[in-house]
């Protein structure tokens, strides 16, 4: 009964965080869907941490809402009531950093930037035990609770659609500037893009990242396609070689002309022809990890060929 009122609950926020957005925010949802990930339930899912009492009676439940694909409102208890947990809680200073720091981090359950809200759901807990599930959506469908929650949704769907704003006017490289916050940073982009010092690479890659930040991996493993691609044609013509407009530049061909040129090994050939059938064929694949993996993989290849030939 408990895990129902708590998905009733969640329906219920979700409710008016869609409702806000067909009244306020239309026209912006409409040209940027991409920027309201509680929009679409089918790909939340609900966490909820359980702490210990010693945090205080209103302190023992928090609910978060993460963005994962395909998660369908999955329902998940994280259990943080072992008091040893806390020996070192003073070091953290808020119940959000501890729980960012016990979960996300160290167990890697989720990862920050997946966080879309969070709520302290304890001042409900006795009602999530004891209400039916039509006295509780009753309940909190009433007057006082309905407002409570649209004024939570409000400043949550305005902070979203400012992030994004911020986020589509960045400049190019902003990205990989900052690449040290993201989940994506297993290289040093900052480094890769300065090293390259091509316009067109560094907004390529800008591209790729901020795909890739956003949990848009196919869109990130194709641009980072077209990164090869254009790394490929940049180390041609540092060694002399002229590419024309009319020259085949698919990667498979780029990889082979570089090999018969012997600019580069058969080894980093085979590398290159695996990113063009791993771009290829990322569509066809599983979603979330294997694209993922997808990603790292060109990237990995992207830095090697930089290191190698252009430091």
């Amino acid at each position: 009964m408990f895990e129902e009122n708590v998905k009733t609950f969640v329906n219920n926020i979700i409710s008016i965080y869609n409702q806000i957005i067909d009244t306020l925010y239309r026209p912006a949802y409409s040209t940027n869907p991409e920027a309201f990930r509680l929009k679409n339930s089918s790909n939340i899912k609900i966490y909820l941490i359980k702490l210990a009492p010693l945090l205080g009676v209103n302190k023992e439940l928090q609910l978060y809402l993460v963005h994962e694909k395909d998660a369908n409102l999955e329902y998940q208890i994280i259990d943080l009531t072992d008091e040893k947990l806390y020996e070192d809680y003073s070091k953290y200073g808020t119940i959000q950093n501890f729980i960012k720091q016990k979960i996300i981090i160290k167990k890697g359950i989720f990862e920050e930037s997946e966080i879309i809200h969070t709520h302290n759901i304890s001042f409900l807990k006795e009602e999530l035990n004891t209400l039916s599930i039509d006295e509780f959506k009753e309940y909190i469908y009433n007057e006082k609770w309905h407002k409570i929650f649209y004024d939570r949704m409000l400043d949550l769907v305005g902070r979203e659609g400012q992030s994004y704003v911020e986020h589509v006017n960045h400049p190019a490289s902003y990205y990989a500037k900052d690449a040290t916050k993201y989940s994506y940073s297993l290289l040093d982009l900052k480094a890769i893009i300065d090293t390259v010092n091509d316009e067109d690479f560094s907004y390529q890659m800008d591209q790729a990242i901020a795909a890739y930040e956003n949990s848009l991996y196919l869109a990130s493993c194709a641009t980072l396609g077209v990164c090869l691609e254009t790394l490929c044609k940049l180390l041609l013509q540092k060694k002399g070689e002229k590419v024309k407009d009319s020259d085949a530049t698919m990667l498979d061909k780029l990889g082979q002309r570089l090999r018969e040129k012997k600019i580069i090994n058969y080894k980093l050939n085979s590398r290159i022809d695996v990113c063009y059938k791993v771009r290829n064929l990322s569509s066809h694949t599983s979603p979330g990890k294997v694209l993922q993996g997808d990603c790292h993989f060109i990237i990995a290849t992207i830095n090697e060929i930089v290191d190698t030939y252009f430091k």
